[in-house]
This record gives structure tokens, C-alpha cells and sequence, in this order.
């Protein structure tokens, strides 16, 4: 018969080796970040990618809230859109990894810039992960799609008459809280 501490330590070592490895999964970094006091917040610190016929899907939603004195003014995709164009990139220790996603912008040209008025507030519903990609070369690899990340909207210094040529405000002042995604 084992002792309990001859069976304490298999056990502190299994643990040990399972906790190390989910830390890290293919190398990419994707412990829970604390929520931070970004302009944009999104509506949880982990997304899970889930696996669905033919693609890895998770979406988050990134809402801002205009706390300043002034409009804000955002970029649009089309005439009739009401959501400022956005964006997606690796945060931390991970920032220069390579990150895919397999969604652009398509927009037409001339569109004038968005505005949000002090107090208003904007979502977006941002997809994470891919489609399948068969003859993607090189081929995609599951830590393209995992890690530490941030949405950044296309918010402007000035409202302009078409977004193509909106100055866009510093990182810090259009990003949304770190987040992470997961397998």
C-alpha cells in the first residue's frame, strides 16, 4: 500500500505539468488578463474558440462609451453603417506572433466619419478564429488563432468626409481591454 506521500507526489507533478502546459498551449501565452481601464471594454476576459462545421468561431462584443466633453468621431465602412470599423491585434508577451483572421473590410470610398455624442455608447460584434484554410500555404496553425488580444476601433482626431482619410487617435485611446482565446 502507498503512502500519502509517496502518492502526493505523482500527483503534484501531474498537476505541476497540466497547469505549465495550459498556461501555454502551442507556445502562445493565454493566462486571463485583469480588466483594465481601456476606452473600449469587452464583454468577457476569455473567449473559447468552438469548433462548428467547417471553422473555429467565438465573437466578442467591444462597446465604447463617449465619457469625454466632445464627440467622438469613428470611421465608417458604408453610408448606412452606425458602428465605427475595427480591428483586431496580439497584446503582451505574444504581440509579435503572428495572428490570422480570415474576415476584411470591403468598404466603398467617400463615406464621412461616424460620430458618438458624450454619453452615447457603440458595439461591435467581432469575430474571432477562422474558417478552415486546406490550401493555405504556409498552412495556418492553431496558435494563430489563440492568445492575448485587443480590439482597436477606428476612432479619429477630426470628422472628415470620408473615412479613408481619418487621422486616427493613439492606440491607448481606441483599444479595448486585453482578452484572451482559447481552444
Amino acid at each position: 500500500m502507498s503512502t500519502p506521500r509517496q502518492l502526493a507526489c505523482p500527483i503534484l507533478l501531474a498537476l505541476v505539468l497540466t497547469g505549465c502546459g495550459s498556461d501555454t498551449p502551442f507556445g502562445v501565452d493565454v493566462r486571463i488578463p485583469p480588466r483594465d481601464a481601456a476606452p473600449v471594454q469587452t464583454d468577457a476576459l476569455s473567449y473559447t474558440l468552438v469548433r462548428r462545421q467547417g471553422e473555429y468561431r467565438a465573437h466578442v462584443t467591444a462597446t465604447l462609451t463617449n465619457t469625454t466633453t466632445e464627440p467622438l468621431h469613428f470611421a465608417r465602412c458604408m453610408p448606412g453603417s452606425t458602428t465605427p470599423m475595427y480591428g483586431l491585434r496580439r497584446t503582451g508577451p505574444d504581440s509579435a506572433r503572428t495572428l490570422f483572421s480570415d474576415w476584411a473590410w470591403a468598404c466603398v470610398g467617400g463615406v464621412p466619419t461616424g460620430r458618438l455624442l458624450p454619453g452615447q455608447s457603440v458595439s461591435v460584434r467581432v469575430p474571432l478564429g477562422s474558417v478552415d484554410q486546406p490550401n493555405m500555404s504556409p498552412p495556418l496553425r492553431p496558435e494563430h488563432l489563440i492568445g492575448r488580444m485587443r480590439v482597436t476601433f477606428a476612432l479619429c482626431a477630426a470628422a472628415v468626409s470620408d473615412s479613408d482619410y481619418c487621422v486616427p487617435l493613439p492606440l491607448p485611446q481606441r483599444e479595448s481591454n486585453a482578452f484572451v482565446v482559447t481552444y
